[in-house]
């Protein structure tokens, strides 16, 4: 049990660093915390995010939800004590109903092996990608589903070619 007080304070310290690098997040009011299965949780009170309608804004939504797979990444990476750049390289979003209440959005932590995978290609190459799924429910029922495709870019090596962790994605093998 020693390990859910040093996972919240990592997540505090983790919600100061987005908020700090990524300022447009302030006005989210975000929190995030741990769920079931070593889930990422962000949530995010709606009357801060609400739209013309009465329900939360998608620009939210979609913000919300890229920056908790970015916070899961970003964990995946704390553990195995990798230090990378961490990119959006490509997103889909779904809405299915308007949300109504706070925001609470779910990104389960990926099976073992995609993250076995994921550290592998990063020691190898200097660079990996993670497909990740966030979900959002309303009432019971999936309000929105988020997947998006992140990549890592070691900084502390060289790549073969000679570039650094941080540049292109480009032909990225994974």
């Amino acid at each position: 049990m020693a390990r859910a007080p040093r996972v919240h304070d990592g997540l505090k310290q983790l919600e100061e660093l987005i908020t700090e690098k990524m300022p447009i997040t302030q006005h989210l009011q975000f929190s995030l915390s741990t769920g079931e299965g070593e889930a990422i949780v962000a949530s995010a009170p709606l009357q801060a995010n609400l739209n013309h309608m009465g329900s939360a804004f998608g620009g939210s939504i979609s913000m919300l939800t890229t920056l908790t797979g970015w916070a899961m990444v970003h964990t995946l990476l704390d553990e195995m004590c990798h230090k990378a750049q961490i990119l959006i390289q490509e997103s889909d979003i779904e809405y299915l109903q308007p949300i109504r209440d706070d925001l609470r959005v779910v990104c389960e932590r990926p099976e073992e092996s995609a993250v076995e995978r994921f550290h592998q290609m990063l020691d190898r190459w200097g660079r990996a990608r993670l497909e990740l799924k966030c979900k959002i429910h309303e009432a019971g029922d999936r309000a929105v589903t988020f997947i998006g495709q992140y990549v890592a870019l070691a900084e502390d090596r060289q790549l073969e070619n000679g570039e650094s962790g941080k540049r292109s994605v480009e032909n990225m093998e994974t």
